[in-house]
């Protein structure tokens, strides 16, 4: 049975056709180009015997939907999960009890550790799906039937995909593999704090203590003013524009005002603004928080071609993309004495271990 839900009555339909079920295959459809926080525009969902969309931009009461999607006896099947738990859990502040990633499922059975899920479809089951609807304006109604079956499609195949991926995952003992980098995947903030958003700043390894706190200064006020105006992050202030302010933190309004591609009406509006968080990060004492996200040394260049030599080799053993068994800045980590992440503890641990026990 197919729905396209746009009523309470429809609604109610398919609360009773997933009530009693224990695995829920979802995806979303949203927008955000112009926006801090995604519009959420439809809910895909789908159990063996019903394939549903839910239009968010129906006039229907969505809480006892959400109370359905958050039941403790009952598990979420996705693929590349990141995006919809964080559109999800910016409409009801939960989370799934139980994750099941599609695409954690194929990278730990050797496919791509981003592989899409027409690929990992057509791949694993021989369906291949449409890709021409992938820019379709989700905000838009009525939405055309074409849409409403691509919708659909990104759902309807993740149960008979996870059918088979499961066995392939239990004939080779990876199950707990499985069940840790979901659990790990649970445990990432929904929102991205600033220091994440720091932490990946472009030239922040060129700056000095005092300039890296300067710059996560002015990640977090970026922050603030995107939500509070609900405005892409890059609308506010560019990386570019921000690393320029870190590495040059200008006294007085004139001399930021002549910042290279200063926006001159932020500098006019928020200009007293920034001064302020600059001084304030003046005062801030060497943190041991800024320096675990921003380990300063590297490693010896002849020890990480090694290391990742050995981490290839392995992964070709266990049939995985290196990048599944351990990042570059995972092995600069660990190479450092600093594992942090996904090698800090669980089967990379020990794959890695092992590994250098070996050698």
């Amino acid at each position: 049975m197919s729905l396209y839900v746009d009523t309470n009555n429809k609604l109610a339909s398919l609360l009773e056709g997933i009530c009693s079920e224990p695995l829920l295959a979802l995806d979303t459809e949203f927008v955000r180009e112009k926006t801090y926080y995604p519009k959420l525009c439809l809910i895909q969902i789908a159990t063996p015997e019903v394939t549903a969309c839910v239009d968010c931009l129906a006039d229907i009461d969505l809480k006892q939907f959400f109370d359905q999607l958050f039941r403790t006896d009952c598990a979420w099947i996705l693929h590349s999960a990141r995006q919809d738990m964080e559109v999800l859990y910016l409409q009801d502040t939960r989370l799934p009890n139980e994750l099941i990633d599609t695409q954690t499922a194929g990278a730990l059975l050797g496919h791509p550790s981003q592989i899409g899920l027409q690929s990992l479809l057509a791949e694993e089951i021989g369906i291949h799906l449409e890709k021409g609807l992938a820019r379709t304006d989700w905000s838009h109604r009525p939405l055309s039937d074409k849409a409403v079956k691509y919708a659909l499609d990104d759902v309807r195949y993740l149960l008979p995909l996870w059918n088979i991926l499961e066995p392939k995952l239990r004939g080779l003992q990876r199950e707990d593999w499985m069940k840790e980098d979901c659990l790990a995947a649970l445990s990432i903030p929904p929102i991205a704090p600033p220091l994440a958003i720091w932490s990946r700043l472009r030239g922040l390894k060129s700056l000095g203590p005092k300039h890296r706190a300067a710059a996560l200064a002015m990640v977090a006020w970026r922050e603030r003013c995107a939500q509070s105006q609900n405005r892409p992050r890059r609308w506010i202030m560019s990386d570019e524009v921000l690393m320029r302010i870190a590495k040059n933190p200008p006294e007085n309004l004139k001399s930021l005002k002549a910042i290279t591609e200063m926006p001159q009406r932020l500098a006019d509006h928020s200009g007293m603004d920034i001064l302020s968080e600059l001084r304030d990060s003046e005062n801030v004492e060497p943190c041991t928080l800024l320096d675990e996200n921003f380990p300063l040394e590297r490693p010896d260049k002849k020890s990480l071609q090694a290391l990742q030599e050995r981490v290839r080799l392995r992964a070709e053993t266990l049939g995985i993309q290196d990048e599944v068994l351990a990042t570059r800045k995972e092995m600069e980590e660990l190479l450092l004495g600093r594992p942090s992440g996904r090698i800090h503890s669980g089967w990379r641990q020990i794959e890695l271990e092992q590994l250098l026990a070996e050698t």
